[in-house]
């Protein structure tokens, strides 16, 4: 039985449904199967209005683009719809679903929606609650745990940028050198990655912030942190110190308040994984990676 721990990088492609799922049904003002009826049908197989509108976002991502809900767009989209259908209703008749290629695709669509179909039902049945993040914000405002760190990061866009980088620090470089030269960060590389002093409770990716608080005073950390913005390089310059004065939950901007929220969706969707992996029987020739990948 092998195992492995899910990092960031194996739920990416689901965190961009976060504002989704930190969503409480009261918030949801449209019922969730009105998109369910059919808009057209084609030799009686069902285009469904949620089709028409995926189709629609699909040819005109920006929505507020002049014409991007009009009623000529959605017949666009309409038209496309019908073609692909036709066109899939032939492919079907021929048996093209059935050959590997194909059903190997079709396998891939279908696990990636699966598995957001189980993260919304999970979300749908215990919402992150606005009640929820303000209790535990509000605890670690009583309790002083609001800290703040003075620190520098390096960050990068692959994990052989950031070994290169961690390497120039090991040999001895200056943090703030390196930083200057491979740094990705906008502006990082002007202030030798400099952040200032950081507010690790209010930011999104607990990834970044649970390394920080390993780190004392002087340290940087010895292996590239992953988050959704890339591989980071991290140095304590000092710290931490307790935040004074702290605002309250009620008075964060929205920023803090959404990073508090996706933070918390983030640390639930990572021990649902792994509860699933601790179950989980890998094979096949790439397994092994996967597993050192985890550790």
């Amino acid at each position: 039985m092998s195992r492995f721990t899910p990092t960031l990088a194996v739920i990416a492609a689901s965190l961009f449904v976060l504002p989704a799922y930190s969503q409480s049904k009261a918030d949801t003002a449209t019922p969730a199967n009105s998109g369910l009826a059919a808009d057209v049908l084609v030799n009686g197989k069902t285009i469904s209005r949620n089709h028409v509108q995926l189709m629609l976002t699909s040819i005109n991502p920006d929505p507020s683009a002049r014409g991007a809900g009009s009623e000529e767009a959605r017949t666009a989209a309409r038209q496309e719809l019908v073609t692909q259908e036709l066109l899939a209703q032939e492919a079907r008749r021929k048996g093209l679903d059935k050959t590997p290629a194909v059903a190997d695709q079709l396998a891939y669509q279908e696990r990636a929606i699966l598995s957001r179909a189980l993260l919304q039902e999970s979300f749908e049945k215990n919402p992150v609650t606005t009640a929820e993040l303000k209790s535990a914000y509000e605890w670690n405002r009583a309790n002083g745990k609001i800290v703040e760190v003075k620190i520098r990061q390096i960050l990068v866009s692959t994990p052989d940028q950031a070994e290169a980088a961690l390497a120039r620090l090991n040999k001895g470089e200056d943090f703030a050198a390196v930083a200057e030269t491979a740094t990705q960060d906008p502006g990082g590389q002007n202030n030798g990655g400099d952040l200032g002093w950081f507010r690790p409770d209010i930011f999104v990716d607990h990834h970044f912030t649970d390394a920080l608080a390993q780190l004392k005073k002087g340290e940087y950390t010895k292996a590239p942190v992953k988050t959704r913005f890339g591989w980071h390089l991290l140095k304590v310059e000092d710290g931490p110190r307790a935040v004074s004065n702290a605002e309250s939950f009620d008075t964060l901007d929205d920023s803090a308040q959404e990073a508090l929220r996706q933070k918390t969706v983030q640390l639930r969707i990572e021990t649902l994984t792994t509860q699933l992996a601790a179950k989980a029987r890998l094979g096949g020739p790439g397994a092994g990676a996967v597993a050192r990948a985890g550790k």
